[in-house]
C-alpha cells in the first residue's frame, strides 16, 4: 500500500529531503548539493533512505520536488546556483528510482503549503535572491513559461528586487553606500558584513542602517502594491532568511504597500518557514489538481 511520499528541497547549497505519510512527517535530512552528478546524489539518497526504513519503492506515491528555478510543465528550464542543464530531472529520476516524481520551483512549492488557509495568495521568499509563488482560488499559477509571479527580475530605477532587496543584493547595496559616502555608521565595523547585520544596527538605531533598510524595502512595499492590484491576492506572505527581520522588515514593506495601494491586503511573516515545502509536498500528493 503506497501511503508515503518524499519532499526534495534542491537547493544550490543543501538538499533537504523529507519522508511523509498524508499525516505525519517521518523523517527528515540534509545533504550538500553536489557541484555536479545531481540525479546520482538524488538516487542515492531516496534509495538509501527506502532501505534503511525497510520499505519498497511500491510502498511510495511520489517524490515531490522543488528547484530554485523556471519550472514549465515538471521541466527544468533554468536552474538558479546549480549545475544542472535545462532537463527533465523529474523523468530521470523516476526512471531510476520507479517512484512518480512531480517536480515544481522550490517557491511554487512552498506557496501551495502556505496555502493551507488562503484560497489566494502572492508569497515572497526573500533569502540569497528573490523568489515568489502565486495561488488563485486554490489553483497555482504558474504562467506560459513557468516564471509567474517573479518579481526579483522586475527593475525598479535602475535595479531589480534581487539585486538591492536580497540578502546578497542588501550586503551589496550597503557597501557600496559605504564606499561613496563618509557618513558614520557602525556597519563600518563589520569585517564581513551581512544582512542580519544591517538588520540589527537599523534596530538598534544606525541611521546609515536605516536609511538603506528603509529606502530598499519600501520600494518594496511599492512593488508589492502593484502586484496586490494585478491579482487581488488574499494574503501576501513573507518568507525566506530576510523575514527573521520580523516586524521591523514588515512595518517597512506595509508602509510603501499602503502609500501607493488602496487594498486593504493582509502582509505577514510566514509561520511555516521552511516547513512550507513539506506542506506543499503533503498537499499535492494528496491533490494533484493544485498543479493541474
Amino acid at each position: 500500500m503506497n501511503d508515503y511520499a518524499f519532499s526534495v528541497d534542491l537547493g544550490g547549497t543543501s538538499t533537504n529531503f523529507s519522508l511523509f505519510t498524508s499525516d505525519e512527517i517521518i523523517t527528515e535530512w540534509t545533504v550538500p548539493t553536489p557541484e555536479n552528478s545531481i540525479t546520482e546524489m538524488l538516487e542515492a539518497e531516496i534509495k538509501n533512505k527506502i532501505s534503511e526504513l525497510n520499505l519498497k519503492n511500491t510502498d511510495f506515491k511520489a517524490i515531490v520536488m522543488g528547484i530554485a528555478g523556471i519550472v514549465k510543465n515538471g521541466i527544468v528550464q533554468k536552474a538558479i546556483n546549480l549545475n544542472l542543464p535545462d532537463c527533465d530531472i523529474g523523468s530521470v529520476l523516476q526512471s531510476r528510482v520507479n517512484i512518480k516524481v512531480i517536480v515544481l520551483n522550490d517557491v511554487n512549492l512552498q506557496a501551495i503549503g502556505e496555502s493551507a488557509n488562503y484560497s489566494s495568495l502572492f508569497l515572497v521568499a526573500i533569502g540569497t535572491g528573490i523568489g515568489a509563488g502565486l495561488v488563485i482560488n486554490n489553483c497555482l499559477v504558474e504562467g506560459y513559461n513557468g516564471a509567474a509571479g517573479e518579481i526579483g527580475f522586475i527593475y525598479l530605477d535602475s535595479k531589480t528586487p534581487g539585486e538591492n532587496a536580497s540578502a546578497t543584493g542588501l550586503v551589496k547595496t550597503a557597501e557600496s553606500y559605504l564606499k561613496s559616502n563618509d557618513d558614520y555608521s557602525s556597519l563600518r565595523d563589520f569585517k564581513s558584513l551581512t544582512a542580519k547585520d544591517i538588520f540589527n544596527e537599523a534596530k538598534a538605531g544606525d541611521e546609515v542602517a536605516l536609511k538603506i533598510v528603509n529606502e530598499v524595502y519600501f520600494k518594496l512595499g511599492k512593488l508589492l502594491a502593484l502586484i496586490s492590484s494585478a491579482f487581488d491576492p488574499e494574503v501576501i506572505i513573507i518568507s525566506g532568511g530576510i523575514s527573521n527581520a520580523g516586524d521591523f522588515l514588515l512595518y517597512i514593506i506595509k508602509k510603501g504597500f499602503d502609500d501607493v495601494s488602496f487594498a486593504d491586503t493582509e502582509i505577514r511573516i510566514s509561520e511555516m518557514k521552511e516547513k512550507a515545502s513539506v506542506f506543499g509536498a503533503m498537499k499535492i500528493v494528496e491533490d494533484s489538481s493544485l498543479i493541474e
